[in-house]
């Protein structure tokens, strides 16, 4: 994915301290990994204009009624800030990297350059 800094300028209404995108990038984690699940997003801090990477934790639920069974995440309302820079390209690396780490995969998100064809499809910038 492109990742454009135009689209984080407007405010969270419910929370205007932060952005009101965020970029998600994962939403939990491998049971077994020693680290409490989380969803893993970026957003900007609209105080400080740094890129946040945050964990925000869950925790799983089993749900059974009858012969159907679902898993779900509770949210525990939680959440940790991991990593924070002014580069959007340094946030987007260090959650690459944790997705790498929690799901063995490769997370090849880019900066905006705002011309194709590297060009954010919401990219702002002329």
């Amino acid at each position: 994915m492109i990742v454009c800094e135009s689209e984080f300028e407007h405010p969270d209404p419910d929370n205007p301290d932060y952005s009101m995108a965020e970029v998600d990038y994962y939403a939990w984690i491998p049971a077994g990994s020693g680290f409490p699940n989380h969803r893993l997003s970026l957003r900007k801090n609209m105080k400080t204009r740094e890129y946040e990477v945050y964990r925000y934790y869950v925790e799983q639920r089993l749900i059974s009624r009858g012969a159907l069974t679902v898993i779900t995440n509770v949210p525990m309302e939680r959440e940790e800030v991991a990593f924070k820079s002014l580069s959007l390209e340094e946030a987007i690396r260090f959650a690459g990297n944790e997705f790498k780490r929690f799901h063995g995969l490769d997370h090849e998100d880019k900066v905006c350059q705002h011309k194709y064809p590297i060009k954010a499809f919401f990219c702002k910038v002329k």
